[in-house]
């Protein structure tokens, strides 16, 4: 199920609990967030920028491993921001952390 953090005041902190195993919950990101850091907890996770809100995974994606913070960040040279992202885990209800932050 898609998580609308779209409207957040940064910084911002959420515990997402993820659904199916490899199935994707999409994260609507606020405009004015230029980072974003996961951290899947227990269990590895999957990131992915494409994809369908409670689809299974494709085949682009990058792992994150279990119980560490990773953190990305969310504007390139031309300042074009994400508006949304991909999470997935190979197992079931895997709890992610997801911490939203802007540059001062």
């Amino acid at each position: 199920m898609a998580e609308d953090l779209s409207s957040v005041v940064l910084p911002y902190v959420k515990r997402i609990t993820l659904g199916d195993a490899d199935d994707l919950t999409e994260v609507n990101l606020p405009p004015p967030a230029t980072k974003l850091s996961v951290q899947f907890v227990t269990n590895a996770g999957k990131i992915s920028w494409e994809g369908v809100d409670a689809a299974a995974i494709g085949t682009d994606y990058g792992t994150v491993a279990a119980d560490g913070w990773f953190e990305i960040p969310l504007r390139g040279r031309n300042l074009c921001a994400r508006t949304s992202v991909f999470l997935a885990s190979a197992s079931s209800s895997t709890v992610v952390e997801v911490w939203l932050d802007e540059d001062n």
